[in-house]
């Protein structure tokens, strides 16, 4: 019989590509994670991946497998959590955000959710939007929000669907005395000359803002990488540079800081919904999806 332990790892693998990324997600270690499969390859008896220098490929067999028993592994963590909500006394439902989207979308989302359904409690998990599908899987959240760009989509697993949400326009962040700071709108081109202080991402955002810039024509001189749109505000403040931003991480502006909507083609991000596809979704997490909807529709 199939183990649930030994089918986990092999999806870890399978999503991975690697032993070594799988054994980092699971805390084992790599000999733990290679012998496992080792073992789940005997009891089948047919070879699920070919080992190589740079990861694993799967065989026919393997992405069979891995086709398999996603909904079987969703559907395993979706009866524990559901026993383990049993034991609470209220209902729950538990929700995956990336950071810029809980400084202002989560906030007002919850805070209309517990007007609706006081007697639902709606549990937060902060998440990047990478490793939201494995949250979804686990049975940490029950729904995730995730962003990408046109230009660049995010690829969204099989066994996870995408639900359109809304979009996030960009600003351009200038000290208050630029000579721009006091328009409403202006075309990225228009600061062209200027230098960049950018937000920096994991792969393949890390490099979607020098897109968007070429997409507008010119390359950005990038005189500063941040790890927060916060610390981005400071250094703009203090005349490093200008930035670009997302609506939903203006927040806090600072007084001494002026945000410009851009126009022309309005580069944004799109922020959507995802959850377990083929699953069979709470009465709380279909709620707490009307309620999303609705409040990403209200957004200023």
């Amino acid at each position: 019989m199939l183990e649930v332990r030994r089918l986990q790892i092999f999806a870890a693998v399978a999503e991975r590509g690697s032993f070594t990324a799988a054994a980092e997600a699971l805390f084992m270690t790599h000999s733990a994670v290679s012998q496992q499969m080792a073992l789940l390859e005997r009891q089948l008896a047919v070879p699920l991946m070919v080992r190589g220098p740079r990861g694993v490929e799967l065989t026919e067999a393997g992405r069979v497998l891995a086709e398999r028993s996603a909904g079987l592994l969703s559907s395993i963590a979706a009866i524990e959590q559901e026993m383990r909500d049993l034991t609470k006394q209220h209902a729950t439902v538990r929700l995956g955000a990336f950071p810029t989207a809980a400084a202002d979308l989560i906030p007002r989302v919850v805070r209309e959710f517990q007007r609706r359904h006081p007697d639902i409690r709606v549990q937060l998990r902060s998440a990047h939007a990478q490793d939201i599908p494995a949250s979804l899987r686990d049975g940490e959240i029950q729904l995730g929000l995730i962003w990408d760009y046109d230009f660049l989509p995010r690829t969204v697993p099989a066994d996870i669907e995408r639900l359109p949400l809304v979009d996030d326009p960009l600003y351009v962040l200038v000290p208050a005395g630029h000579p721009l700071a006091g328009e409403s709108e202006v075309d990225l081109l228009e600061f062209a000359g200027e230098t960049w202080v950018v937000r920096g991402h994991e792969a393949p955002y890390d490099d979607a803002f020098a897109t968007m810039c070429r997409l507008a024509g010119f390359e950005p001189q990038v005189g500063f990488v941040t790890e927060d749109y916060l610390s981005a505000q400071g250094l703009v403040a203090a005349g490093i540079g200008v930035s670009a931003v997302p609506r939903l991480a203006l927040v806090a502006l600072r007084p001494d800081v002026a945000a410009i909507a851009v126009g022309g083609a309005r580069p944004h991000r799109r922020i959507a919904v995802v959850r377990r596809k083929d699953a069979e979704h709470s009465p709380a997490a279909l709620r707490l999806l009307d309620v999303l909807r609705d409040v990403a529709g209200e957004l200023p």
